[in-house]
């Protein structure tokens, strides 16, 4: 039997407002509570998703299990269904994160396969376009991954769902409800197959060199993809996203007749700055050396002991009379068991770099060897935070033999997040104490470096030519990846087709004739065909130390935060303090203020000396070395930030917070004098007051005076009191009036 349809105009017209208040209304008949309707209807404008509220996930999850408990079965069922899908696609929009989502879908599904009452024809079908949308998340982090296959795959995968569901939903009896949900799979499943379509068309150009005749209809078949979401089902959103799959598959189709790059042999290094927050950076390295055989960094027992030094070349021991160096210690972890990718090797190796100068990193190091563009551009991008979750494709990374978390990690910046997470605990159980981790996801670099390659016209293999002068490498179609920063995201299947490359500035490095080193944001290339390899490893030893310097950096402006963000309590106290302070706590105050301010100075001190050496000759030992890594640091936009950060840290020791410890000092000095000076006049009150009555009481014996004499010389004693009094006031009032127009007469001489 067909079920109401209120709320099925508001659902065409995304009117989800009127959506929750028609399944209001179905789900309070059925009996379920107000607050359970109105968390459930403020969904859809919530962020019960995100990480930064207090069990938002769970509580979304136990309301979705309540009100799909009373629907199963009835004809609220369907519109909660569809209104659940609702509220992931909103969801969805503004985060890559699908574990909020899949987990309210999953707990959905579980809740509605208890029920013991039989499921509507409508009700299993909205249920299953319900959880469809698992498949359709899936995709996109297929699509975020960058491997063309595991594209071609899923979209296949999904589509062929969606083919399951689009049967069931022409079996059903004739309805609004059925018509829509056969409405909605069909354009899904259209989607798909337009996403599989244009990935197929990327494989078929990198791998076998299919000409463009051979694809005629492809693109005619996606403008007609895309059209039919703009004029059929109003969905801008998803005609968008044909469109930058159509454009892509153009650039793909029209390069058939260019000359393809092939990486014969080269490596990419995803490099993750990170800074430790401690005084003594020196002691971090020797606690290291001195510890780390046998600690668990992510999950896994190292089995080897830490290096003496870093293993970089002798350029780095420069004759510095203070004995600095770049110089420090590092780990090597287990390798890490990368995702089948075409004909790639799948195993990465993974290094520490800790160094005595604070700017540490770990290093992923993956081989490349007869890879084509996509696989060279789905490496580079596997260190972007945006890459696809491989928990989701069921391809986890994990080490190669073994350990780890059980599910692995989603995407390598979860893996560098657990390793440095894990250090930084390591190192609080030794003598250096409490090490504070300054890292982010955001920050990393890919360094890729070319040793050979090859030409391939038409991208096809067999009639492959050596490429021998690097320079010639940026021109080649496929080199994009190479030649362009990593974008926040991907938008189509190879978006890498549409860079406009080079992008980025070609640095001159002496020594390195007719090689290229190309530096963008967030990638370098190194290419060099011609030049011996310790010579090119020097150079991208000189890359990576510039890119160091970013956890370096952002320790030091957490420090300079955590400064400001310490002063906010003793503020507020002394704000507290003003009308009546206690003397004791002000001092305490001021203590702490004072201590906070010698550690600050000390910090900026040992920043600036390590600005100074960085930017030295003694550095390396070279000067044409030190000329790379001067124009390295050129490009740096955190070394340009240098200056901003020594002004405001310099400030810090100069604004408010030392006005504020004199002003109260002198605050505190004067309320001891005022208490020692109401001590004496009490004092010298008492004595007074101990003489005056021995005056009188001499007068009254002597002269025997009784009666209205006594009370005269009484009332003639409190006169003079009075009066004495007055005058000490006044002369009190006129000392602070001096006092204080003093202060302001060398405020304004200041001034």
């Amino acid at each position: 039997m067909p079920l109401t349809t209120d709320w099925l105009t508001p659902l065409r017209e995304e009117r989800v407002d009127l959506v929750g208040r028609a399944l209001d209304e179905l789900l309070a008949q059925r009996g379920l509570d107000r607050p359970t309707r109105l968390v459930l209807r403020e969904l859809i404008e919530g962020v019960w998703w995100s990480s930064r509220t207090d069990g938002g996930t769970e509580t979304s999850a136990a309301v979705v299990e309540r009100a799909v408990g009373v629907a199963a079965g009835t004809d609220a069922a369907a519109p909660l269904a569809l209104y659940v899908r609702l509220v992931c696609e909103a969801a969805w929009d503004l985060t890559w994160d699908h574990g909020p989502l899949l987990h309210l879908l999953a707990v959905a599904e579980r809740t509605w396969s208890r029920t013991v009452t039989a499921l509507g024809d409508e009700e299993r079908l909205a249920v299953g376009v319900m959880l469809a949308l698992r498949g359709e998340l899936g995709l996109e982090s297929a699509c975020s991954t960058g491997d063309l296959e595991v594209v071609v795959a899923h979209a296949r995968g999904l589509a062929d769902v969606l083919s399951g569901l689009a049967v069931d939903a022409a079996a059903l009896e004739e309805s609004e409800v059925a018509a829509h949900l056969a409405s909605l799979i069909e354009a899904r499943r259209r989607y798909a197959a337009a996403v599989e379509l244009a990935a197929s068309v990327g494989l078929a150009t990198g791998r076998t060199g299919v000409l463009a005749a051979e694809h005629d209809g492809v693109l005619a078949e996606l403008l007609a993809t895309e059209r039919f979401f703009v004029t059929e089902v109003d969905d801008h959103a998803s005609a968008s996203e044909i469109r930058a799959h159509r454009a892509a598959a153009q650039e793909l189709l029209a390069s058939t007749d260019r000359e393809w790059l092939r990486v014969d042999e080269g490596a990419i290094v995803c490099v993750f700055p990170f800074g430790l927050r401690h005084a003594e950076q020196t002691a971090i390295v020797q606690a290291v050396k001195a510890h780390a055989a046998g600690w668990s960094l992510g999950g896994r027992t190292l089995d080897n002991r830490p290096t003496s030094l870093l293993l970089v070349d002798d350029c780095w021991r420069g004759d510095d009379p203070l004995q600095r160096r770049y110089d420090g210690t590092q780990l090597d972890l287990p390798e890490l068991q990368l995702p089948d990718l075409g004909e790639q090797a799948t195993a990465a190796r993974v290094t520490l770099l800790i160094s005595q100068l604070g700017n540490h990193c770990l290093r992923v190091e993956i081989p490349l060897a007869s890879a084509l563009p996509h696989d060279v551009a789905a490496r580079v991008w596997s260190a972007a935070p945006e890459h696809g979750h491989l928990g989701e494709l069921g391809r986890p990374l994990r080490y190669v033999d073994g350990g780890g978390p059980p599910d692995g990690w989603p995407r390598l910046t979860a893996f560098a997040k657990d390793v440095l997470e894990d250090l930084a605990a390591r190192l609080a159980t030794t003598e250096v104490g409490r090490v504070e981790l300054s890292w982010r996801p955001g920050m990393f670099h890919v360094v890729t470096t070319v040793r050979r390659a090859s030409a391939l016209p038409g991208g096809r293999p067999e009639l492959a030519r050596p490429v021998e002068n690097a320079r010639e490498l940026p021109g080649l179609f496929g080199a994009q990846p190479l030649c362009h920063p990593l974008p926040a995201g991907l938008g189509s299947v190879a978006p890498w087709a549409r860079y406009h490359a080079p992008s980025g500035t070609l640095l001159h490095c002496e020594g390195l004739t007719d090689d290229v080193v190309l530096v963008t944001e967030n990638h370098t290339l190194l290419a060099s065909f011609a030049s011996a390899d310790y010579m090119v490893a020097t150079v991208a030893q000189a890359v990576e130390f510039v890119v160091s310097l970013e956890g370096m950096f952002a320790a030091w402006q957490d420090e300079l935060s955590d400064f400001y963000l310490g002063l906010r309590p003793h503020l507020q106290r002394l704000d507290a303090a003003d009308d009546d302070p206690d003397l004791e706590a002000l001092q305490g105050i001021l203590s702490d203020l004072q201590q906070r301010q010698l550690r600050l100075r000390q910090f900026l001190t040992s920043a600036r000396v390590n600005l100074l050496f960085i930017a030295a000759p003694a550095l390396v030992t070279s000067p044409v070395m030190r000329r790379t890594v001067t124009d390295l640091l050129a490009l740096s936009a955190v070394w340009q930030q240098r200056a901003e950060f020594t002004d405001n840290a310099g400030q810090a020791l100069t604004d408010r917070v030392t006005d504020l410890i004199e002003s109260w000092s002198r605050r505190k000095e004067e309320r001891l004098e005022k208490r020692n000076r109401l001590l004496v006049n009490t004092l010298l009150a008492v004595l007074a007051g101990i003489g005056i009555s021995g005056v009188l009481a001499m007068v009254q014996d002597g002269f025997a005076v009784t009666g209205w004499g006594s009370a005269s010389l009484v009332a003639l004693v409190l006169v003079v009191a009075a009066a004495v009094g007055v005058v000490s006031y006044r002369s009190e009032v006129g000392r602070r009036e001096r006092r204080r127009s003093g202060r302001g007469a060398e405020g304004g001489g200041s001034g």
